[in-house]
């Protein structure tokens, strides 16, 4: 489960610089389709942390 939720968190990031570089008006319906993929994918990231329990050193 952590290499699948460091996926997520690289392709959180990804999608994050995809929606820095999207800011001209042409691409506002392919920024809000990344934003909303962003979210989901944050979603799912909380998800799984929530689910493995606190963090032990």
């Amino acid at each position: 489960m952590n290499r699948y939720l460091d996926r997520l968190q690289q392709e959180h990031r990804r999608l994050n610089r995809l929606i820095d570089n999207c800011r001209s008006v042409a691409r506002q319906s392919e920024m809000m389709s990344l934003k909303k993929l962003r979210l989901k994918i944050k979603d799912r990231i909380a998800q799984l942390q929530r689910s493995a329990g606190p963090v032990t050193p």
